[in-house]
């Protein structure tokens, strides 16, 4: 049932993520055509060829599962594929047109606006697709979307983290059509030893339990770059303490996975350089915490 767009799963083991997201891989594909060739087609008025697509297809529950979501499909040449509904964003994006409007719009109207956007779109579109489905439309020409393959990513993560550390435990992953994470906690004393005299002199419950966590986020679709947050987990119920901002490396100018490596490395050496950020916090009273809490959220939205 994986071509479900809402489709998801959770790991809790490391070797479970790493042998899905290879499987994943094998049966998924990227094509690159030139944008202005490609067509959008509502499911509703072409039903003899979705008959035709659900007889090829070994899963018959695709195109019903389309109609329930986008109802669109997208036509590249002789090949047919339903829309997944995580292609939208950026199907939208490459025919350069967006709004809220669109969500509401009947279906064969909101094709035949994609395709008369799309017509005049110059450059190539680089097409994911997985799992039966197109599941996004990205730029294709080289400066626009960089392929970083979700096998490696994660290979690169697991490799560094556990040649690295003796103590880091895989703790969770997951995956759906959208985005892909997994974290891992590293008990090191050299690590967070900084942090633990930090936080000794400012709390009383800390009870010497403190670890560092890593989480690695990435998406073939748009909703992310290849991520890594690192964090501190304090006390016995593990609180996260968000040291500073994520190493972001977006899918675009040319992004590569040597430049991940490199974030890699990195992110370790943030631990060390957030200490002081951390202190001052401590130092800083709040007279108003509803407010400021109330501030806060509606600043990140």
């Amino acid at each position: 049932m994986n071509y479900q767009d809402d489709f998801s799963i959770n790991f809790t083991k490391e070797d479970q993520l790493h042998g899905f997201l290879e499987e994943l891989e094998e049966r998924a594909g990227w094509d690159v055509r030139p944008s202005s060739s490609i067509r959008v087609l509502p499911a509703e008025e072409n039903e003899c060829l979705c008959q035709r697509i659900t007889e090829e297809l070994e899963e018959k529950g695709i195109i019903p599962d389309t109609c329930r979501n986008t109802g669109l499909l997208l036509k590249m040449g002789r090949s047919v594929y339903p829309l997944g509904r995580s292609s939208l964003a950026t199907l939208k994006s490459r025919a350069r047109v967006n709004g809220n409007a669109l969500s509401d719009l009947e279906k064969p109207k909101l094709a035949r606006i994609l395709n008369d956007c799309l017509k005049v779109t110059k450059g190539d579109a680089l097409i994911r697709i997985q799992e039966g489905k197109v599941r996004a439309v990205h730029g294709g020409d080289e400066s626009d979307y960089c392929i970083l393959p979700m096998t490696e990513i994660f290979g690169t993560a697991s490799s560094y983290i556990n040649g690295k550390y003796d103590e880091a435990t895989f703790k969770a992953g997951y995956y759906d059509h959208t985005m892909t994470t997994a974290t891992w906690e590293i008990e090191d004393d050299e690590l967070v030893s900084s942090y633990r005299k930090a936080l000794k002199n400012y709390r009383e419950d800390l009870n010497d339990q403190l670890s560092a966590a890593v989480r690695i986020s990435t998406s073939d679709v748009g909703a992310s770059g290849a991520n890594i947050y690192y964090s501190l987990l304090v006390g016995e119920d593990k609180r996260p303490l968000v040291l500073g901002k994520a190493l972001k490396l977006a899918h675009e100018k040319k992004a590569s996975m040597a430049e991940f490596d490199a974030n890699m490395s990195m992110a370790f050496a943030r631990y060390e350089e957030a200490l002081a950020g951390v202190e001052r916090l401590f130092h800083i009273y709040l007279n108003h915490p509803v407010n400021v809490i109330s501030g806060l959220m509606e600043r990140v939205k």
